[in-house]
């Protein structure tokens, strides 16, 4: 697929909607959303193409049509992610989080909507987060998002929190970004991998909002 099928520039909440709503032949269409969810649940290298095609209920060379090889596939599923769709939903959350003040009411919308972010687009994070640890080209990529990042996050309301002294002494942006992170990464691992552990959402977000302003605060 050539690469401006990703350009539009459609609303959306997540990605799975936004691939919903591109142009593209029916049997494409069914062959990502089919290694979205394989890749997601039992890994890239722990799902064939067999698999895929079965799932999408198309023929294998019906996937090697439009992919040559399913590693192609996987890049068709993560390059509009980190190139396309993560500048938005970056550009929008910074935009909203600017809005608010304060210590417990910034933590408290970071909290909510980022665990919001994360949960509907949870097959996509999980491939994105396993291939960004295993495979140095995703990692590049994503590392290159992040530098590109930086002006906005440095002049984001979270930022402002550091140098208005509105958290602990000493504490820095990227301080403030990881412990932030990881509670909610951690807490959304727990939700996809560790089903057995009884939960109660917005209790457990509340408490995780609670434990970052204890964390952080003078």
């Amino acid at each position: 697929m050539k690469e401006e099928l990703f350009m539009s520039s459609n609303v959306f909440t997540n990605y799975k909607q936004w691939l919903n709503d591109q142009t593209m032949p029916k049997g494409r269409r069914a062959v990502i959303l089919s290694s979205l969810d394989l890749f997601s649940r039992q890994g890239y290298d722990g799902t064939s193409t067999a698999q895929i095609a079965q799932h999408a209920d198309v023929s294998q060379a019906t996937i090697f049509k439009y992919f040559k090889t399913k590693q192609d596939l996987l890049m068709e599923i993560i390059k509009p992610m980190i190139n396309n769709l993560a500048p938005v939903f970056r550009d929008d959350f910074f935009s909203k989080l600017n809005e608010h003040n304060g210590l417990q009411e910034i933590v408290h919308f970071v909290v909510f909507d980022r665990y919001k972010f994360l949960k509907e687009n949870a097959a996509a994070f999980q491939i994105l987060l396993s291939e960004i640890m295993t495979n140095e080209t995703v990692r590049a990529m994503f590392f290159d998002l992040v530098r590109q990042s930086q002006s906005v996050i440095f002049n984001s309301a979270l930022n402002k929190m550091v140098e208005d002294k509105l958290v602990r002494p000493g504490l820095t942006l990227v301080d403030l970004a990881r412990t932030i992170i990881g509670q909610l990464i951690t807490y959304f691992l727990q939700r996809n991998f560790i089903t057995a552990i009884p939960t109660d959402e917005t209790a457990d977000l509340k408490r995780i909002e609670d434990l970052i302003i204890h964390a952080i605060r003078p």
